[in-house]
């Protein structure tokens, strides 16, 4: 592996974090719910503060955030996801999404959770 394969991964990870939130924004006009919409546009913007969860590459499906240590299908789901509730609290599943890991009342309490799960490295 040269210097370049290495770096693409990063770009691409880079990329996604900052085309993230720009494309959630413009989905809230069409959402068929603006308070889930808006609690993952405000999980994107919280997880892309945090440099742990930045080096991974961020995907939503079924209005959860996750995080693949690969950039393309099929992701590599090794963290816990987050989601938020129709109340505007979160909650913390873990990677297989079968236990819950806890519940949140604010968006930070709930990265802090998934920050919490991360391997050491």
């Amino acid at each position: 592996m040269n210097l370049q394969d290495e770096r693409e991964p990063a770009d691409a990870v880079e990329a996604r974090w900052q085309r993230m939130p720009l494309t959630w924004r413009l989905m809230l006009d069409r959402a068929d719910s603006k308070t889930m919409g808006q609690g993952v546009l405000a999980l994107i913007e919280a997880a892309s503060k945090e440099p742990r969860l930045r080096r991974l590459y961020p995907f939503t499906s079924h209005w959860t955030l996750w995080f693949s240590s690969r950039t393309s299908p099929p992701f590599n789901v090794g963290v816990p996801a987050v989601e938020p509730l129709a109340d505007g609290r979160f909650r913390v599943r873990g990677p297989r999404m079968t236990n819950v890991i806890g519940e949140a009342d604010t968006v930070e309490a709930a990265i802090a959770l998934v920050v919490a799960q991360l391997p050491p490295d």
